[in-house]
């Protein structure tokens, strides 16, 4: 199954997430914090990620897939050059710094969290407004369940805008049964308890009845409700929410899709689109020809055989008794596409300008000539959008480590260490590397930052990582210095 199809996939069964918001509520015996216009928000996103917006069932609409298109481009340009490192430093009988067994195990666990698969759903994510990585463990290993904010139920959030108790939902089919599981994760003091609950039914859009989790072979082992102590009044798992306001639910802590603000704008580029295609079927170049001149298109000639117009005079030939001694008419009227172009890329700039990316990002970057000072203007836009939204999934990706060390000690994977985390993000769609290297060269020669510091923006190193690569170097060089010069 390719990408494509897998998302697809993933956002189908999503939007049958949203439909028993109130079922889910009455099972859990809560009142949702999420209003009907969030919800019927998510259920929109979702739609037009997909490209089935709710206009295109119009006859002859066609969609451009911009949401799509702007939420690959933004998760990919967040995720570029993304470099992340987890140390944590033991001293040898020698004094040299070695890994401690917590921050390697953590570092082989995060694996799975990152890479392509991470590009992927942060691309689910900025179409959601948000999702949520939630650890658990394995079989002694650690993976990773990703989630986008149309397929969690949250119930509460703290005064910092964290979430306090929110429910997961997931679901299997045996023949015409459906079972759901919903799995709620609640603060309670300094712990976390996580209740798991089974319900059948047999449409997948009704949650039904209780029954017991061993109704699965797959939930038989799950334990009803556990408690994980200490684990500092925060769920285990971490939270990436779209760094834009919501204009859809001001009072709403969750967040907005990235193309939240620039539906209306989809909806008119769509529109202006299919205008263009329909421009081209309706212009296509034709030949009204007499129905005497089309004998091989008769059922049976005189001969008995079957005649058959090819596929392309069938398309460019068509019969009209024109009532004249003129056997063929050709119907070949002008292409009014420039202004339907025209049109379509100056609501492109539009949903760009909406979406807080840059131009030419999905209209035509050679339409405007623009001078160096503009460019670098629309560059510091895309700029802004994209290290707001980096800082956010950064917070997300640490509160996931965090989680997966509390796991991590709660079941006994790993000994007991102390670990940095360190996180580098490219910031090339503004300023070139190399200028940004000689810059800081020029400042660590005049004094303003140290050795050390340069390496941390340069290499990814943590702090600790940096210092004991600084001493190295330093020792390395005093040595060189000591030894006395081969005459």
């Amino acid at each position: 199954m390719n990408l494509f199809s897998r998302l697809k996939r993933m956002i189908g069964e999503a939007i049958h997430k949203l439909i028993p918001y109130k079922q889910i509520e009455q099972a859990g015996d809560f009142v949702s914090p999420v209003s009907d216009e969030m919800t019927a928000a998510l259920n929109l996103w979702a739609q037009m990620y997909l490209g089935k917006a709710p206009w295109l069932t119009a006859d002859g609409m066609k969609s451009l897939n911009l949401p799509a298109l702007i939420c690959s481009e933004l998760a990919r340009q967040v995720t570029m050059e993304m470099k992340w490192n987890i140390t944590g430093t033991l001293r040898n009988e020698a004094d040299e710094p070695q890994m401690n067994p917590r921050a390697k195990y953590l570092v082989e666990q995060f694996r799975r969290c990152t890479g392509n698969v991470l590009r992927e759903k942060l691309e689910l994510g900025m179409a959601a407004g948000g999702f949520v990585i939630k650890p658990y463990p394995m079989n002694g290993q650690l993976y990773f369940d990703f989630s986008p904010d149309w397929c969690i139920y949250p119930i509460a959030f703290s005064d910092d805008k964290r979430m306090t108790d929110v429910i997961f939902r997931d679901q299997v089919q045996d023949g015409k049964t459906i079972f759901t599981r919903l799995e709620r994760h609640t603060v309670i003091g300094e712990d976390v308890v996580i209740t798991q609950r089974c319900f059948r039914s047999q449409s997948q859009d009704m949650l039904g009845t209780e029954c017991p989790l061993s109704a699965v072979p797959a939930w038989a082992e799950l334990k009803p409700e556990q408690m994980i102590e200490h684990t500092g009044g925060r769920l285990l798992l971490g939270w990436y929410r779209v760094a834009a306001a919501n204009t859809v639910d001001l009072d709403s802590v969750l967040g907005a899709s990235v193309f939240a603000k620039a539906v209306s704008c989809i909806r008119d580029a769509d529109e202006q689109y299919s205008r263009l295609m329909w421009e081209y079927e309706a212009k296509e170049v034709a030949i009204d020809v007499d129905p005497s001149v089309l004998v091989p298109k008769a059922e049976h000639s005189a001969d008995g055989k079957r005649y058959e117009m090819p596929k392309l005079n069938r398309r460019l030939f068509r019969a009209v008794d024109l009532g004249a001694d003129n056997t063929y008419n050709v119907f070949d009227p002008p292409i009014r596409d420039v202004s339907l172009i025209n049109g379509l890329n100056h609501i492109l700039c539009r949903i760009e300008d909406l979406c807080g990316i840059a131009r030419g990002t999905i209209s035509d970057p050679n339409v405007q000539a623009m001078t160096a000072t503009q460019i670098m203007m629309l560059r510091q836009r895309t700029y802004e959008t994209i290290s707001a939204n980096q800082a956010s999934l950064e917070q997300c990706l640490r509160d996931v480590i965090y989680a997966a060390d509390i796991y991590t000690t709660a079941l006994h994977l790993a000994p007991p260490g102390e670990y940095d985390i360190s996180f580098e993000w490219d910031d090339s769609v503004i300023t070139d590397t190399n200028q940004q290297l000689n810059e800081r060269i020029m400042l660590k020669n005049v004094g303003a930052i140290g050795a050390a510091e340069l390496r941390q923006w340069y290499l990814g190193e943590t702090p600790a990582q940096a210092q004991d690569a600084v001493k190295r170097i330093q020792q390395e060089q005093m040595h060189g210095m000591m030894m006395p010069e081969v005459q």
